[in-house]
């Protein structure tokens, strides 16, 4: 305190990795502004490792005529920070430059192309963009072929929303790679030939609102598998013998998805409509955590020997019971079984239902009736717990449970609290 008060200056007095790095969580503006305070700040901006350049954050919002001009001084601004600092390998580059005026795209893209391009020549390990397809399609090959990546983070932002193109560049080579992230892309088996052949390290692969027109992703090393809202346009099959984490969640897609050879999966999290396991998923001796699974189908499947929690997720009665029966049998040591019923509308009566899913429901109860010391959770929304199909599944469910010793909750989600749904209806 007493030096603070003699106007010392302890923080300048700190090495320049430990400043270069505290200037790293600000934007390249503010970090800039720094060379104002004193001589010994002049130049530290220009080691800075990391740079993000994000377009909403550091151009003002002005009316629509003034957004071309906008773009202008962005790109100067990133131009200049580009071209006076160090030439020093880069850390992180992210750049996020979103245009959805149709009459200012073409202007956008070239001018996104030449801020990715330089990004690259400082050789990033870690790398972001969010910008249109024709700007990351233009520079697309000198990204997969920029061998200093670890990480990779492609968001495509489209004006009309439509997947026009294959992300297809004209050759991969990305040694040290480790991380893929694609946003909004469209993709064929092309393109994961090359990926998977030319990426020796490639561990974890996460594609949000893809297009797939695959029908194979097979991987020696991928050890973490994302697929969340795609558009998978034929059957594909997923073969990773060293996959640990399964994350799928494509709603109601009706296209089928086989998961084969996965000795190594611990952590699962699949909701799709069809879903066909292959034999070959008896090997998990690591255990196996099942935690969605929506209208399973599976022939020739062995035992989960490992899966002890399993939460089945389903707003038709008939698969949902096919699901409990298909898992009860094939699962020795499971001791909790959780069943989440959704508000949705059905077509059909409540009577027709359930007389529609009647044979399932009485294998269902079989293979309920020979198991002991099991938890059944039966989730739902509020507004479900006065439906007369919801009443009923619960008497069903409580029935059963009562001949054998199996602890029967319900968990209704808007009050976030568990019920004994005998106590509670």
């Amino acid at each position: 305190m007493e030096n603070n008060l003699n106007g010392s200056d302890e923080i300048s007095g700190l090495p320049d990795a430990l400043l270069t790095h505290i200037l790293s969580f600000l934007n390249p503006r503010e970090a800039i502004q720094t060379c104002l305070l004193s001589k010994r700040w002049r130049t530290t901006w220009a080691s800075v490792p990391v740079l993000r350049f994000d377009y909403k954050e550091l151009v003002p919002y002005f009316m629509e005529e003034w957004q071309d001009e906008n773009q202008v001084k962005f790109v100067k601004f990133v131009k200049g920070v580009m071209q006076n600092r160090e030439r020093l390998s880069l850390d992180t580059f992210e750049f996020l430059f979103n245009v959805w005026n149709k009459h200012l795209c073409n202007h956008a893209d070239l001018l996104s192309t030449e801020c990715i391009l330089l990004g690259l020549e400082l050789k990033p390990r870690v790398f972001s963009v969010c910008a249109s397809m024709q700007a990351i399609w233009g520079c697309s090959e000198q990204i997969f072929t920029c061998s200093s990546l670890r990480s990779v983070t492609l968001n495509i932002k489209s004006v009309c929303d439509i997947f026009d193109e294959f992300l297809e560049p004209r050759a991969i080579s990305l040694p040290h790679l480790k991380i893929l992230k694609l946003d909004s892309a469209r993709v064929n088996d092309n393109f994961f030939n090359m990926l998977f052949s030319s990426c020796p390290v490639l561990e974890e692969l996460q594609l949000c609102f893809c297009c797939l027109h695959v029908s194979f992703v097979s991987s020696e090393t991928l050890m973490s598998l994302v697929l969340k809202h795609c558009n998978i346009e034929k059957k594909l099959v997923i073969s990773s013998p060293n996959l640990v984490h399964l994350d799928i969640d494509n709603g109601t897609c009706d296209t089928n998805i086989s998961l084969q050879n996965m000795a190594s999966l611990v952590d699962a999290r699949i909701q799709c409509s069809y879903l066909y396991v292959n034999d070959t998923l008896e090997s998990s001796n690591r255990g196996l955590n099942v935690h969605k699974v929506t209208g399973v189908e599976a022939t020739n499947c062995s035992d989960f020997k490992i899966l002890k929690s399993l939460q089945i997720r389903c707003s038709d009665l008939r698969i949902l019971f096919n699901s409990i029966t298909f898992f009860l049998k094939k699962s020795p040591n499971i001791k909790k079984l959780s069943l989440e019923v959704p508000q949705q509308l059905h077509e059909m009566s409540t009577e027709e239902e359930w007389r529609y899913a009647r044979s399932s429901y009485v294998e269902c109860a079989d293979a309920l009736l020979n198991r002991e010391y099991l938890e059944l959770v039966l989730i739902t929304d509020l507004r479900s717990t006065t439906e007369e199909r919801f009443r009923k599944l619960v008497d069903e469910l409580y029935l059963l449970a009562k001949l054998r010793k199996i602890r029967l909750i319900v968990f209704v989600r808007c009050t976030s609290n568990y019920y004994y749904l005998r106590n509670r209806f």
